[in-house]
């Protein structure tokens, strides 16, 4: 196990600090610089949410997962949003007020300069009676384990780490 702040190896038992609000993994010479400690065991509670003690944390469906990964937005959908806020009558500001977004969040999306997140589609199908979501094709084909290129700076890293284990 290594130090989360200077890298080092840890060696024996490794000491759970706060430092600078993040919960650290440290050694016994960065463990100086905290005195606030922290138990890895101890299960958190989500900021601005109180525990509850009898109730079980409710799983997210996996169909829900896949239905939102499996989606992807249609071609011109920006021009398609436009459209049919005009059909409505409705100007840029108008439409943000009733689906609680600011301007430029709208004018992104009708310039489709933005990548917006799936409930920010879901409330403008539903406002303007829309769909611009389509089932995503699936990538069928070989996989490179390997990138093509030039080398980084991560692959040098690799080697050498890789050397090390045959020493």
């Amino acid at each position: 196990m290594r130090c989360e702040v200077c890298g080092r190896e840890i060696h024996g038992q490794p000491y759970y600090r706060v430092i600078e609000g993040g919960k650290l993994t440290v050694c016994g010479q960065c463990s100086k610089f905290s005195t606030q400690e922290w138990d890895p065991r101890a299960p958190q509670a989500r900021k601005g949410q109180t525990r509850r003690r009898s109730a079980q944390p409710k799983p997210r469906r996996r169909s829900d997962i896949e239905a939102a990964e499996s989606l992807e937005l249609v071609d011109g959908y920006g021009m398609i949003i436009k459209k049919a806020r005009q059909k409505k009558g409705l100007s840029v500001e108008d439409f943000a007020k009733q689906i609680s977004e600011k301007e430029s969040v709208v004018k992104k999306l009708e310039k489709e300069n933005m990548n917006p997140p799936l409930n920010l589609v879901r409330k403008v199908q539903r406002e303007l009676g829309i769909n611009i979501l389509e089932e995503a094709e699936t990538a069928t084909g070989t996989v490179l384990t390997r990138p093509m290129g030039p080398r980084t700076l991560g692959d040098l890293i690799k080697i050498k780490d890789n050397s090390e284990k045959e020493e």
